[in-house]
């Protein structure tokens, strides 16, 4: 069902992160936001602390800091930043000694290390300085590669300390505790034609959450030229039924046109309030900790460039 599940749907990350998640501490009981409130430590991003990582497998071959930026990583100056789990994933240590995970990171699922920079192949590339906003350029052209292997890159914030902030020690933020927004500046186009029968070449916004022992996925697709799934009289291009302990579902969201760039707005409480009847019936319930957040490129048989800039994770307080 794995395959299945990538098959429908943009990156989850689900190997990278089970163990990840398999270390965070206990979700913390729903405690409302009063204001506006980043829930990730770098938004924009704008500094360069990131890794480069695939799916399969957690790290790819070669010299370890061709996939890797440690530049850009500020002091661990929040105690709640500091995770000494992360020694062996970023090798990034301060003046004071405490290790921290990347603040983001590029994920990409099926291409090989050998393939990056190089066509067909894909690549992760970071334009500005840091500590000034930054874009992020990610390639994904599988066009000629003669197979119809569902490939992506993905920009995402997904760890539960150096990425997404917590409300205090031993807590994580709550999909509950607000109206879970996020914005960014979005770019996608696609070149040349589709090699394979499902026409994929698709932008979305995703969010990883936890309901209760259940991790669900929300997908909103923002591009879409190739009109890869035809999506039903909800908007809803694909949901698995809650089955494995999981409800996942593709949606409609807002749509960008090609070869410009323009800022995506979501919603994803009001998506989980809409699509409800497909994420096991409960809008936002209590314990619904944040597992990632990411922009995803994803293609099959399809050359796409997409760029990411000014992303913001926000709650909200409930109207």
């Amino acid at each position: 069902m794995r395959r299945l599940f990538r098959y429908a749907l943009g990156a989850a990350l689900l190997a990278l992160l089970v163990p990840l998640g398999a270390m965070a501490s206990p979700v913390s009981a729903s405690s409302p936001v009063t204001q506006s409130t980043s829930i990730v430590f770098d938004p924009g991003p704008k500094n360069r602390c990131f890794g480069v990582v695939g799916e399969f497998p957690d790290l790819p071959a070669g010299p370890p800091s061709t996939y890797y930026d440690t530049s850009g990583c500020r002091a661990v100056d929040n105690e709640l930043r500091a995770d000494d789990g992360c020694s062996d994933r970023f090798p990034y240590t301060d003046a004071n000694n405490r290790k921290a995970c990347p603040a983001w990171d590029f994920v990409t699922l099926n291409w090989k290390s050998d393939q990056r920079t190089k066509y067909p192949g894909y690549d992760a590339q970071v334009s500005g300085n840091s500590g000034s906003p930054l874009k992020l350029g990610m390639e994904n052209n599988a066009r000629q590669v003669g197979d119809c292997l569902l490939r992506e890159v993905a920009f995402s914030y997904h760890y539960p300390s150096s990425s997404l902030r917590r409300p205090a020690p031993g807590q994580h933020y709550n999909f509950a505790d607000g109206r879970l927004k996020v914005t960014y500046d979005a770019y996608a186009k696609q070149s040349g034609t589709f090699a394979c029968g499902e026409k994929r070449a698709i932008l979305t916004t995703d969010l990883i959450y936890k309901d209760g022992d259940r991790k669900n996925v929300i997908s909103v697709v923002h591009f879409n030229p190739g009109k890869f799934i035809e999506p039903n009289a909800d908007g809803v291009f694909w949901n698995n039924g809650c089955q494995e302990n999981s409800c996942r579902v593709t949606v409609q969201g807002q749509e960008i046109a090609a070869g410009t760039t323009s800022q995506v707005s979501v919603d994803f409480t009001a998506l989980a309030q809409k699509y409800r009847s497909y994420l096991g019936g409960t809008a936002v319930p209590a314990e619904s900790e944040v597992i990632a957040v990411q922009m995803v490129n994803s293609t099959m048989g399809a050359d796409l460039r997409t760029e990411v800039s000014n992303a913001s994770v926000t709650l909200e307080p409930a109207a």
